[in-house]
């Protein structure tokens, strides 16, 4: 059963000042967006919209989760759009390590 399109993606930037100042462009044009503060934001800028997208800026990088492809509601549990991409991205986040270079790429 296809209930929409999920789409996770990594902006990488040359250092963590580009990628705050692409997170913080990105954050000023989307439609509705809500900082997400505190705890909830597990210490890293991070904002949600109304449409179902989180997104965290992390090192050199920003994580977006865009569920807003999705049905409003998904699941037994009825899970909103907002809840996954969240869920998605702090999981994602608890796993993100920093991987050594690779010599000679």
């Amino acid at each position: 059963m296809n209930e929409g399109t999920l789409k996770i993606s990594v902006k990488e930037a040359t250092d963590q000042t580009a990628a705050l100042e692409y997170f913080d462009v990105e954050q000023a044009l989307a439609n509705d967006a809500k900082t997400i503060a505190g705890l909830a934001s597990l210490g890293f800028p991070a904002y949600e919209t109304g449409d179902g997208s989180a997104v965290f800026q992390k090192d050199s990088f920003v994580l977006r989760v865009d569920a807003s492809g999705l049905a409003a509601t998904l699941g037994p549990e009825n899970i909103t759009r907002n809840a996954l991409a969240y869920q998605l991205s702090t999981t994602i986040l608890a796993c993100w390590i920093e991987h050594p270079a690779v010599p000679g790429k």
